[in-house]
């Protein structure tokens, strides 16, 4: 959204007598060839020319959502409703001009390639690029039946991410969901690899978070079990709880974002063991060794029970990175608090006093030790 200065400059014509000679040049004018008003920076007209014109700028949206300047891949189905053209005068694609509806039906017919779109109205032009990357429901099948095959043998190796690979090459029209799995594969692997040589707690080895990066920005276009299983794992690793809470399908993940998020936001959460929830999904297989460990530590009971589990959870905090040691320090603190350590409470949640998440309930936890104290 712009915010438009208008200057007003009032002139006063000269009467000869009494009148005062200029004071020097006039500041320079941009004007607008369309509509006629006048700017006094480049800047300013190049805004207006942009989005402040009289013109309106030509729109697609695709699924309700305006699509930019960047290329856009589409991995599923589209129809024509699902494509919007507003305010323009005219559409080509690929270079021939074609109708609103021409276009809308073109692109709902697309399964692969790139497509270009240029709309125009008046002297304004946009243009839009689409790749399609669509993929055959048996395509999809037989890939998740290959990462089930891996998963059965289970190891994880650089050999057997590549024998993966190869049988999902049978398979072209899932060879970008395939990637994905694939990106991820690669970063448990070099996630296991760091904590077997012990340079895991190095700030620098983060090798394996652009491979998680990777994956999620691919799987999750994807509605398929293991991508929600990979995309709920990551997200719960980045402490992205309220995404995570989502993956219904893994509903261990699930259970525990949701009680963070809870705890986060000062609402009501349950204190029971979550690890008794029902759970069958395929974060159990799809997990990392190290994400596996907190999930189960995040999953303990918070109403005391959990003496034993809690002092292990301790006993390897240094070792932790911040995103994982933030979760463990707050199951740590509330675990303090429901046995009456006031010490340790306090002491495990000074060490999220100012994280970003974390600070609303830092404060609310403060008073409840206080309130505790002062019974």
């Amino acid at each position: 959204m712009g915010f438009w200065q208008t200057g007003y400059m009032e002139f006063h014509e000269p009467t000869g007598e009494g009148s005062f000679p200029p004071a020097g040049p006039l500041p320079p004018a941009y004007p607008c060839p369309t509509c006629g008003l006048e700017f006094s920076t480049e800047r300013d007209f190049r805004v207006h020319a942009f989005e402040g014109h009289a013109t309106p700028r030509p729109v697609l949206v695709l699924r309700g959502r305006e699509c930019g300047r960047s290329r856009l891949t589409v991995t599923t189905k589209t129809s024509m409703a699902d494509w919007v053209i507003q305010n323009a005068r005219s559409v080509a694609v690929n270079g021939r001009l074609a109708t609103v509806d021409q276009a809308a039906a073109f692109l709902a017919s697309q399964r692969s390639g790139v497509t270009e779109v240029t709309l125009t109205n008046g002297d304004v032009n946009r243009a839009f690029e689409f790749e399609f990357t669509l993929a055959d429901e048996a395509d999809l099948a037989g890939v998740d039946a290959a990462l089930g095959r891996l998963i059965e043998g289970g190891e994880l190796s650089p050999r057997a991410i590549d024998d993966f690979i190869m049988r999902s090459k049978r398979y072209p029209t899932a060879s970008r969901y395939m990637s994905g799995l694939a990106n991820y594969l690669y970063g448990v692997l070099a996630r296991e690899g760091a904590a077997e040589s012990g340079i895991l707690d190095k700030p620098h080895d983060v090798g394996y978070e652009a491979k998680y990066d990777q994956a999620v920005g691919i799987l999750g276009s994807f509605d398929r079990a293991p991508a929600e299983a990979i995309c709920g794992i990551v997200a719960f690793h980045y402490n992205q709880f309220d995404r995570a809470m989502t993956k219904t399908k893994s509903q261990r993940v699930a259970e525990v974002s949701l009680r963070f998020q809870a705890m986060l936001k000062g609402e009501h959460w349950p204190s029971g063991d979550l690890w008794r929830a029902p759970h069958a999904s395929l974060d159990f297989a799809l997990s990392d060794s190290a994400i596996e460990q907190v999930l189960k530590w995040s999953a303990v009971a918070l109403d005391g029970t959990a003496a034993v589990a809690v002092a292990a959870l301790v006993a390897n905090l240094e070792s932790q990175r911040p995103y994982d040691a933030l979760k463990l320090h707050m199951v740590a603190a509330e675990h303090c608090l429901s046995v009456g350590d006031l010490t340790s409470a306090l002491r495990h949640a000074e060490w999220m006093r100012h994280g970003r998440i974390t600070e609303g309930w830092y404060e609310a936890f403060r008073r409840r030790v206080e309130g505790v104290a002062g019974q």
